[in-house]
């Protein structure tokens, strides 16, 4: 066999996989345990991991240990770069009939050893999956810990920038709501989703498009700001040289760069009054039609104008005011969040409230949590991207 074979694991696995392979076939043993560095067993010489990184990249590394060891150890080659490796006891399990000279042959393939890890992903995926099934079914999600690390910052960040935002643009009288995750986190945590990273907030649509037409007037666009030249036909107000704004077909976002460096932003989705002869099977199929035809545009200017058409045309199917409220046509949760089938009542987004939600004072609907019902199926389910922050890449130890 070509490639020479260090056993990770110095145990009673690792002196099973020994006498199998044979001793003239094993480079040597490696292991965790400080303690054993530089002493021999069975023969054979141990080395801490970190000669295994900087001296033997060529040999294949045969992980011999129990259980979830077993995995840890695989977990911790792949963060360290040693992508080849095999698991002794997995390769043992795929292949009983197999003796010593048909392994050895197997293994000396890079396509097999390949399928083999292919194999100890999927099994550590289903393990993974089960284990957050237990939790999910044994825990209750209004209990968890909020968020620590570089992600409160996050999150206290976004706080701290709307509420700025909102009193430099009081003169504008609009109540931006608690919105979407946020306003689930207000519900059922009292503040923050535990992994939540950003912050949205509802308007209805007079307010909407006042809030909007002054982005357009007062503050320069994403590509105005980061080619830091255009724009100039703008009144940039005191106070909003640090803002840049975004337009997309289905909401907008004003983002904030701060002095030290910190960029925080805030989505605003517009919800509208429908005319009380209309109907969610009506706005369904027109939000069908909607979709299928912003698909077809390859560029976002072009799904704007498409957007701004079908609002166009639908704008005999809404009202000022009504008794039935809905996401607008142009705010995406009208094509992604869970639909009941009927319009929400007017008297449980209005009159708003206002609460103390992260240390600063937000509007949230006249009833918060029935509101949450028309966004989400199982609001109170552990979700499946539980943990996961949507808009930035943390690890671990930053959350």
């Amino acid at each position: 066999m070509k490639n020479r074979i260090i056993i990770f694991g110095s145990g009673q696995v690792g002196h099973d996989a020994l006498m199998f392979f044979g001793s003239e076939y094993i480079e040597c043993f490696c292991d965790n345990n400080g303690l054993l560095a530089g002493t021999e067993k069975y023969g054979k010489q141990v080395i801490p991991f970190e000669k295994l990184k900087k001296e033997y990249s060529d040999c294949i590394v045969m992980i011999a240990a129990a259980g979830n060891a077993a995995y840890e150890i695989a977990e911790q080659c792949e963060d360290n770069g040693i992508p080849d490796y095999l698991v002794y006891r997995q390769l043992r399990e795929a292949f009983p009939e197999y003796d010593r000279t048909e392994m050895l042959h197997f293994i000396s393939d890079s396509l097999n050893r390949m399928y083999i890890r292919k194999e100890l992903y999927r099994r550590l995926a289903a393990q993974r999956r089960w284990q957050v099934d237990y939790f999910k079914s044994h825990a209750d999600i209004r209990h968890m810990k909020p968020a620590a690390g570089k992600l409160k910052l996050r999150q206290e960040q976004c706080v701290r920038t709307s509420s700025t935002f909102f009193e430099k643009i009081e003169k504008l009288e609009i109540k931006p709501i608690l919105y979407g995750g946020n306003l689930l986190g207000y519900v059922r945590h009292g503040g923050f989703i535990p992994w939540d990273d950003d912050i949205d907030f509802a308007l209805i649509r007079g307010e909407y498009e006042r809030l909007k037409t002054f982005c357009r007037r007062h503050i320069k666009t994403e590509e105005e700001w980061h080619k830091k030249t255009g724009g100039d036909e703008k009144e940039i107000l005191p106070g909003f040289a640090c803002y840049y704004w975004h337009l997309w077909h289905d909401h907008f976002s004003v983002v904030e760069n701060g002095e030290d460096g910190y960029i925080a932003g805030m989505d605003f989705f517009p919800l509208e009054y429908y005319a009380d002869h209309y109907s969610t099977g009506e706005l369904s199929r027109l939000a069908a039609q909607v979709r299928d035809a912003a698909v077809c545009k390859n560029i976002e200017e072009e799904k704007i104008q498409c957007m701004q058409r079908a609002l166009e045309k639908n704008r005999k199917n809404t009202a000022e005011k009504s008794s039935q409220i809905y996401f607008g046509l142009d705010n995406m949760d009208l094509y992604s969040r869970f639909h009941r089938g009927q319009f929400i009542p007017k008297d449980v987004v209005f009159p708003l409230r206002k609460v103390l939600w992260e240390g600063e004072n937000f509007w949230v609907p006249n009833k918060a949590e029935e509101f949450l019902a028309y966004e989400y199926e199982h609001p109170w389910d552990f979700p499946d991207d539980v943990g996961i922050p949507l808009h930035h890449n943390l690890s671990r130890e930053e959350m």
